[in-house]
């Protein structure tokens, strides 16, 4: 299968995976915010960035390194498990005994027996997490799409709202995050089903280990920079205003994450055998920013616009002080799913120390920030820090990935003006929205217009900034291999 088929079938299944998980995402979010409380979603998000802290090196990058190598010789899936499992295993008992600390430190009560539950977590992922990279390496999309649905659906969302409904409070979230993750691991396995051994030599420990422990550094930076905010407001503000930061966040992020996900997930075992090829990598980069930053940038002003639409219908009115925090997030999704898009991109080029340099600047920034704005530090103040530095990291992810593939500047201001484009045509189409909503009592009615004209603003500005497009390298390529989008193209 050529490259092309095997990113349009790993994003084709990926797709599907992924409009059955947000419907069902979006409907578990609404049932469970009305059963739970605030406190409840601050208490699990304040856990799980905790637990964070460990999970970057209880794998050290041995999934993704075992993705990357070219060809895999005997040994090198025992080399994987026995380094997953064991490192994994440290760290969960690192993590359950370090958890009585943690409560303390953000003194909040019932935390430890919350992280110490969850902390098993770090074993399941650590034989999982090989079985799912098999998976990837081979391609197996359409297999990895149904195991998320059905682990998600069955196991997040049926065994969390039963939990839920039964009264059980943050437990429910508990209960439902240990479900989806063991039966992850369960159907992974099965559908892989590797013998598990554990002989191998030195030298294949050294190798995943090698590239491992720089995929790893970057991804704790990564985990540093973006969840800085709720430790911070866990800390100094509290578990209900952690609660309200959490739930923002998500809807924020939520209609762009999961599309950006199978692009990259897709892209990343895919062109890591290309990557010595220049040409694939420039329309590589180019095709995942521009569809990824396209959409992205008409759903950021959607959000912004319609976000005490999305938290009175999704979460109810308990939640209205999500409202300001879901405005600010809204307009960086864009920037930070762009400049995902690049880091993923400097993945495929093994360029990881240069992505490693970019995160570690990315992270002082933003703490110089918080620093300096410590006497006045509001949830409102924290989300504008993270608005200007979801910029700032666009600004040096992309500007590195463009210099490294030494793309011409007329491809790089074509690409710019699309992405401005789209975010002033959706917006000026949705700013006559609210003229229409003033009419509209029913909330779910006046979400569903923000949907419609969101999506037909899209639609829009894509007829326009295709004439931009044309003059991409990217899509001449495309337009060679796929007949009908060059009819799309020239209509």
């Amino acid at each position: 299968m050529s490259t092309l088929k095997k990113i349009a079938s790993g994003v084709g299944w990926g797709t599907a995976s992924v409009v059955v998980n947000t419907l069902f995402q979006l409907f578990f979010m609404a049932v469970m915010a009305r059963l739970l409380d605030p406190t409840d979603f601050g208490l699990i998000a304040i856990a799980n960035v905790s637990l964070r802290f460990y999970s970057y090196f209880s794998q050290v990058g041995i999934a993704p390194a075992l993705i990357q190598k070219k060809t895999l010789e005997k040994g090198d899936i025992n080399a994987a498990l026995s380094l997953s499992l064991s490192i994994s295993s440290v760290f969960f008992l690192l993590a359950y005994f370090a958890s009585p600390i943690t409560e303390v430190y953000f003194e909040t009560l019932g935390l430890a027996s919350i992280m110490q539950v969850l902390a098993l977590n770090f074993i399941i992922f650590g034989f999982s997490s090989i079985s799912q990279a098999l998976l990837r390496r081979d391609s197996r999309f359409k297999v990895i799409s149904i195991i998320e649905i059905v682990s998600y659906v069955l196991g997040y969302g049926v065994t969390g709202l039963i939990s839920a409904y039964m009264g059980l409070g943050v437990w429910a979230l508990v209960a439902a995050f240990m479900s989806q993750s063991i039966l992850t691991s369960l159907l992974s396995y099965l559908a892989i089903l590797y013998p598990i051994r554990f002989k191998h030599t030195k030298a294949q420990r050294k190798h995943l280990m090698s590239f491992g422990a720089r995929y790893s550094i970057i991804g704790f930076i990564e985990f540093l920079t973006s969840n800085m905010a709720p430790l911070i407001i866990g800390k100094f503000l509290g578990a209900a205003p952690a609660g309200y930061f959490n739930r923002a966040l998500l809807l924020a992020d939520l209609p762009v994450q999961q599309p950006a996900n199978i692009l990259t997930k897709t892209l990343f075992p895919v062109m890591s055998r290309v990557s010595d090829q220049h040409d694939k990598q420039l329309i590589s980069f180019q095709l995942s920013a521009l569809i990824v930053g396209c959409y992205a940038c008409a759903v950021s002003i959607g959000v912004h616009n319609a976000a005490y639409d999305l938290i009175t219908v999704m979460l109810g009115n308990k939640w209205l002080e999500s409202i300001p925090i879901l405005e600010v997030l809204a307009l960086s999704v864009a920037p930070n799913f762009i400049a995902h898009v690049a880091g993923v991109t400097l993945d495929t080029m093994a360029e990881l120390r240069l992505k490693l340099r970019i995160q570690l600047a990315v992270f002082l920034l933003m703490v110089m920030q918080l620093l300096w704005l410590r006497e006045d530090l509001t949830i409102e103040v924290i989300t504008y820090v993270i608005l200007s530095t979801s910029f700032i990291r666009l600004f040096l992810m992309c500007g590195s990935v463009i210099h490294l593939l030494k793309m011409p500047l007329k491809e790089v201001f074509l690409m710019m003006t699309s992405f401005i484009s789209i975010t002033l045509i959706t917006y000026a189409y949705t700013l006559q929205i609210p003229i229409l909503l003033e009419m509209i009592e029913n909330p779910v009615m006046r979400l569903l217009i923000d949907i419609v004209a969101g999506g037909l603003g899209l639609i829009i500005s894509f007829l326009f900034v295709r004439y931009f497009l044309r003059g991409l390298h990217s899509f001449e390529y495309l337009q060679q291999q796929l007949p009908i989008f060059r009819k799309i193209m020239e209509a």
